[in-house]
């Protein structure tokens, strides 16, 4: 499923217009939550995000939500 939404986010044309949330495990800071434009995503595979920077990768299961333009939202475990 959220596979599908982030494809979408990237079809639509405008993938600056959305963002994604995601668990962000830094050795340093410990886990939080962090956002990323949509914008920077290269690549979408069966089971994680890479970034425009060729080295970021975001594993799917990490991603908690995908905000859209008119503040629609995915959430995982959730639908709204």
């Amino acid at each position: 499923m959220i596979r599908q939404v982030i494809n979408r986010a990237l079809m639509s044309g405008r993938p600056q217009d959305y963002v994604i949330v995601y668990v962000d495990r830094d050795p340093q800071a410990g886990q939080r939550l962090a956002e990323l434009n949509a914008s920077r995503i290269a690549a979408v595979s069966e089971w994680a995000l890479t970034l425009d920077d060729g080295d970021t990768v975001i594993p799917l299961h990490r991603v908690v939500e995908v905000r859209g333009p008119n503040g629609e939202a995915w959430r995982r475990g959730l639908k709204s």
